[in-house]
């Protein structure tokens, strides 16, 4: 919260020790001190504000007012009458000098306004003063201000030992104006230029490591930084727009440098694991904000027990969610698909009412009261089935009923061939465009229905492992219990995700970089992430302890938030969905082509129908024969 206060009072050293110790001295507040009856060569700002921390803003009116001062009344009277009259007299003349010249209509156009007068009038009437006035010269108050924000950092690069002992030893105390009776306030600064100007445009020391796709650093031959971006250093490049500074970035060792010098030098850099995690903070990086050298450390840090370490957390800049990684369940066969658009009791119900109608229509046929209505084709129950049958595949047939009776039969059997055929089609074509796939792994509890999953891993140095020690779900302590650590690409074993035996935890956003990796490598989909997304881990910055501008950085990264920037430059730095999720997927399933396991089934109907057909025919061969030599033997007796 922002406030002024004002100070009027011969003890203001008490009240600024005593508002020093309630903390009321930060980069919102603002402080005007009037030093009351003091000389103004023998005060000392220093000493006033020898226990105040950098990021105050507070300014002082020192009275220089003459104490042997000859002042009167009528004089200073006289003196700004004179002044008026002055200055009346010379806008007259300038008015004078320009109405002679144009017309009367061009005057009104272009003559002063009273307020423009007014402003004309006193304008002169202040520099006659300023070069005339005697009588008021004495009475006078002069304005210090404190140049304090970043001042540690300005003046290291210039002292290599502090001058004295003291937290305001960076301190620079500037005189902006002063005030007199007659004049008023005449400044050459505003009176808290920090509030206005921030850091004035001074050069800041920020700590950093290359962790992308937070901190992504580019080096040059000779190891300098000469490119940096990714989230935190959009995040840094804005907080240096609004807050008025320039930085030097400072690079610190990462965990993985630390980890790489305490092991052998026979690492592999294609064993290193896709990704980043924020939970393991280099040490170097403590030890260097410990010291208070920085005005931040510009790395991306979990935040964890803030009150137990050695450093403040930044308001939160990210969160992220856990989630798994598995194998891409298989899709079902479809060898069956053109049985699929019907249920079982539906395939027995329609092979029913063609047994049913068949013979129907040959009764019908058959009771026709009258010789010529009975149709000679429809005179077998044979016949009849093969219409029916017929007419089932849309194919209709060579004979119609003459009777009533029969077309009755026949019509309302078509109503029936057109609403079953219509809804066998719809549900086919449903059926070719939207694949179905096995069950698979949605949520964490269902591990237990699959057997086939074996291997359990999870990352090392997550925050996943320090949250199941204090949650309360049984699936995640079961699963942390079976859980097989690794720290490398090997123990990873993405191989066996990929056959189905194994299952591996970390960000969704480092599982997605893994599946993107292997999908533009095998150009398909191999993997499948949780629909479950647990644990969220909040991800900020970190600022020293002792820093007096914590709550204006949190401030800021707010209104970053407010605005859009942060989300915008996460969906520029994170992984998206790709071709294997998401809305892609969908794309895909619907843009799905026909292939050979899909039409397989229709084959198999077609050869279905060729064996049947050869059945028959050898059927009908073995009748023929019989038929045959039944014959023979009646004409032999």
């Amino acid at each position: 919260m922002r406030q002024q206060f004002l100070v009027i009072s011969a003890f203001h050293e008490d009240i600024i020790e005593i508002a020093e110790t309630l903390n009321m001295f930060h980069v919102g507040n603002q402080w005007m001190i009037f030093v009351l009856d003091m000389v103004a060569r023998d005060f000392d700002a220093g000493t006033v504000t020898i226990n105040l921390d950098e990021g105050a803003n507070i300014a002082f009116a020192l009275n220089e007012t003459e104490p042997n001062c000859q002042d009167s009344l009528n004089c200073t009277i006289s003196e700004i009458s004179l002044a008026l009259v002055d200055a009346i007299s010379k806008i007259t003349v300038e008015e004078e000098s320009i109405y002679g010249e144009i017309s009367d209509e061009e005057w009104e156009a272009i003559r002063f306004t009273k307020q423009e007068k007014q402003s004309e009038i006193l304008g002169y009437m202040k520099e006659f003063l300023k070069t005339n006035a005697k009588c008021s010269s004495c009475a006078r108050w002069r304005v210090e201000t404190a140049i304090t924000w970043g001042k540690s950092q300005e003046n290291r690069k210039f002292r290599s030992t502090p001058q004295r002992d003291a937290k305001n030893r960076n301190f620079e105390f500037i005189n902006i104006g002063y005030w007199t009776p007659v004049l008023g306030f005449v400044c050459q600064e505003l009176a808290f230029p920090h509030i206005e100007h921030h850091f004035r445009n001074i050069t800041m020391d920020i700590l950093t490591v290359h962790n992308p796709p937070w901190q992504i650093l580019t080096k040059n031959s000779n190891g300098d930084i000469v490119e940096h971006k990714g989230i935190v250093m959009e995040i840094v490049k804005e907080l240096s727009r609004a807050l008025n500074f320039s930085y030097y970035l400072h690079e610190a060792s990462s965990w993985k440098e630390e980890d790489s010098l305490s092991t052998s030098a026979g690492g592999n850099e294609s064993d290193e694991l896709v990704g980043s995690m924020t939970f393991r903070i280099p040490y170097r990086v403590v030890e260097m904000v410990q010291g208070n050298q920085f005005f931040i450390a510009a790395v991306a840090a979990t935040l964890d027990d803030p009150d137990q370490k050695p450093f403040n957390y930044t308001q939160p800049i990210s969160v992220q969610k856990y989630s798994f990684i598995t194998r891409k369940p298989d899709e079902v066969s479809r060898i069956y698909l053109f049985t699929a658009p019907f249920t079982v009791e539906t395939w027995f119900c329609l092979m029913g009412i063609i047994l049913l109608t068949a013979p129907t229509l040959y009764a019908i046929n058959r009771l026709a009261p009258l010789k010529e209505m009975r149709i000679v084709g429809l005179s077998t129950v044979k016949s009849c089935f093969w219409y029916i049958f017929g007419a089932l595949l849309q194919q209709g047939g060579m004979y119609l009923p003459t009777a009533d009776s029969g077309r009755l039969v026949v019509g309302f059997w078509w109503i029936v061939v057109i609403v079953l055929v219509t809804t066998y089609c719809g549900n086919l074509v449903a059926f070719l465009t939207f694949p179905k796939f096995q069950p698979g792994v949605d949520y964490l509890n269902q591990l237990e229905d699959h057997k086939d999953i074996v291997q359990y891993g999870l990352r090392n140095g997550t925050f996943f492992e320090r949250y199941v020690q204090s949650t309360t779900r049984e699936d995640f302590k079961h699963y942390l219990e079976r859980a097989k650590i690794y720290g490398s690409a090997q123990e990873e074993d993405i191989e066996a995700v990929k056959r189905g035996e194994r299952i591996n935890i970390d960000w969704r956003i480092n599982l997605q970089l893994i599946v993107q990796r292997h999908f533009e490598r095998d150009k398909e989909c191999r993997f499948a992430l949780g629909r479950e997304s647990f644990v969220d881990e909040q991800i900020a910055m970190i600022v020293p302890a002792q820093s007096a501008y914590l709550h204006l950085v949190n401030r800021h990264i707010k209104s970053m938030f407010r605005m859009g920037f942060i989300e915008r430059w996460h969906q520029m730095n994170l992984p998206s969905a790709g071709k294997c999720n998401g809305k892609s997927a969908q794309r895909q399933v619907t843009n799905h082509k026909v292939n050979m396991d899909d039409m397989q089934g229709c084959f198999l109907v077609l050869l279905l129908g060729f064996t049947f057909a050869l059945l028959i025919v050898c059927g009908e061969f073995w009748y023929r024969r019989f038929r045959a030599s039944r014959k023979r033997r009646q004409f032999t007796n």
